[in-house]
């Protein structure tokens, strides 16, 4: 679970990804199906910690994940990232008060000679630029960083994208490293130009899609953002390989500015 605040509105946003036994044995598609992974986001009243409303998104809003509001104190809109349905939900307060949602980024699944099934994106993470101008979103098996003008909110617009590891082979080596796993968790500078990308999600997930990845070890990448006019290029001079750390190999999740970066509080 997941959760945003918006400090104009007086909520808290949580979402759902499933109970620890579910998730720390590996993932299991039938699981799905027995309705073991979250597909609800919730509404709280932020100061008396209780619930107000709850949002059933269906096929969806399958593992709702990562949740993010708008920076501005004002805005009421947000958004989440559905990792299995590989979708991005935004939800706002319209002119009577009341909450309403819809579904602004679809990613199609993709075909794989090895999968019985297309492959799904798995949104691992999204990001909020501090202007909110641009959301951006990992496509952890997919293998692909996305850039979306969300000016309009109600109008997502893909003005980026780049390639790194995942399972389609489209990404191409960094300083001669074959990134193992794919993009999953991003940092993003307070100027909105530098987009740090980390590759481990969780160990027994990694372990099942990308197994080499426990003798190659997992990666940082810088990516480099436009934000005059939207799009992005990986730095081909920034590369921090964990799979040559010397108690290695190592993998790397979460990362964090320190003096403050896009999705935390601590430059206020």
């Amino acid at each position: 679970m997941i959760s945003g605040t918006s400090r104009d509105t007086n909520v808290m946003v949580s979402s759902e990804w499933a109970a620890p036994n579910t998730f720390m044995p590996g993932f299991d598609l039938e699981e799905v199906g027995h309705l073991k992974y979250g597909r609800e986001i919730h509404f709280w009243d932020f100061e008396k910690k209780e619930p107000k409303q709850t949002f059933y998104l269906g096929e969806d809003g399958l593992i709702p994940l990562e949740v993010r509001f708008h920076h501005n104190p004002d805005s009421s809109h947000g958004f989440v990232g559905a990792a299995l349905s590989a979708n991005i939900i935004h939800w706002w307060k319209d002119a009577a008060g009341d909450w309403q949602w819809e579904k602004i980024v679809d990613v199609e699944n993709e075909p794989h000679p090895e999968w019985p099934i297309p492959i799904p994106g798995v949104i691992s993470v999204i990001l909020l630029s501090m202007d909110d101008r641009y959301l951006y979103l990992c496509n952890w098996l997919h293998g692909d960083i996305r850039q979306y003008d969300i000016s309009d909110p109600h109008n997502a617009k893909l003005t980026g994208q780049v390639w790194m590891g995942g399972l389609l082979g489209r990404a191409p080596e960094v300083n001669g490293v074959k990134v193992t796993g794919g993009p999953q968790m991003i940092q993003l500078s307070l100027d909105g130009k530098r987009l740090y990308v980390t590759t481990s999600l969780f160990s027994t997930w990694d372990n099942q899609f990308y197994p080499e990845i426990r003798t190659n070890g997992g990666c940082m990448l810088m990516v480099n953002c436009d934000t005059e006019n939207g799009g992005m290029e990986i730095d081909p001079r920034f590369v921090v390989d964990f799979g040559k750390e010397p108690n290695g190999p190592s993998r790397c999740h979460e990362t964090r500015y320190p003096g403050g970066d896009c999705t935390s509080d601590i430059w206020v």
